[in-house]
């Protein structure tokens, strides 16, 4: 029963707390039963377990209550698979998204080694515009995390071909993103390469992603200041 399944899932933080605070008596509980059911449960028929358990993985990592090598070895290659070429398009779709949250708390290593390479794949799929569109709306926090050389070298040709996206919503994500994308690259990328690009945004033919490139102008020409001399600079809360 798909209910039954999806309370389960609301229940396991609140195990794992358990076990993270009697880890003496039953080091490996969480580890070796729970945590498999997680991941499992992320490729669920059901829309709402699926729900459920993309939420109580996001918990358990922000909480740190996953080790380190679980992540590498049990999260991370369930990812993975769920987000190959012959993935159902829903539980595609969802799990590229949980690879680009869970950037930000698994860190820099990870991130590069693991979620990058696939997640740089999934910016083309061209038969699912809606993959491309979380990839570009995540843009920016993949960029913040890996830093500026993976971002220059390996992420910035995806950005541009998201840019010129022949899905509008794809491009209007990419100019909401653009002062994060902006910050992860050198001055004279920046200078060269981004300004080009903005331009293009807010000469675009549709006035929903003019609109949003508008709203981004601000964030992004402060990325250009140089705090020594100005005193100024863009800081997000």
């Amino acid at each position: 029963e798909p209910t039954v399944r999806a309370e389960l899932m609301e229940q396991v933080p609140h195990i794992a707390m358990f076990c993270q605070e009697n880890r003496p008596s039953i080091p490996y509980a969480f580890s070796k039963y729970l945590l498999p059911i997680v991941v499992r449960y992320l490729a669920d028929q059901n829309n709402q377990v699926r729900k459920t358990s993309q939420a109580a993985l996001l918990v358990l990592l922000e909480q740190e209550l996953i080790e380190r090598y679980d992540v590498e070895t049990k999260v991370c290659p369930v990812l993975i698979e769920l987000t190959a070429p012959d993935s159902n398009d829903d539980v595609k779709t969802e799990a590229v998204a949980i690879m680009c949250k869970m950037a930000s708390m698994v860190g820099k290593d990870i991130t590069e080694r693991l979620v990058l390479p696939r997640f740089c794949e999934m910016c083309c799929d061209c038969r699912m515009f809606h993959v491309r569109k979380v990839c570009a709306a995540n843009f920016g926090d993949i960029c913040s995390v890996v830093g500026q050389q993976a971002t220059e070298e390996m992420l910035l040709p995806r950005f541009f071909q998201l840019c010129s996206d022949n899905v509008w919503g794809v491009r209007k994500a990419c100019a909401e993103c653009f002062m994060a994308v902006s910050c992860a690259t050198s001055q004279e990328v920046r200078r060269t390469k981004l300004s080009t690009l903005f331009i293009n945004l807010i000469s675009d033919p549709s006035r929903w992603v003019r609109q949003a490139a508008f709203q981004s102008l601000g964030p992004f020409i402060s990325t250009f200041a140089n705090p020594s001399s100005s005193g100024q600079y863009f800081k997000e809360d």
